[in-house]
């Protein structure tokens, strides 16, 4: 019990727990973001703007990174 005390002692005195604890927070936070957003965009399977840029990508016209940006941007209105 005693090294966990010190090994606890040393990881506050380091900020080890600090960073942990803000680490922790920081995924918690994303999860929950993420969460929220994938509930308001709902599922993107058939959606037509998902269908044509799928086609650009096949056509050689954009590729997947940039398909996914415009499709972010339609979806958020940015």
């Amino acid at each position: 019990m005693e090294a966990l005390e010190k090994h606890r002692a040393w990881m506050e005195e380091h900020g080890v727990l600090a960073e942990r604890r803000r680490a922790r927070a920081a995924r918690e936070v994303e999860t929950i973001a993420v969460t929220a957003l994938r509930e308001r965009i709902g599922d993107l399977h058939g959606d037509r703007r998902l269908d044509a840029l799928a086609e650009r990508i096949v056509a050689g016209a954009l590729d997947p990174y940039a398909a996914s940006d415009e499709l972010v941007a339609s979806l958020t209105g940015n």
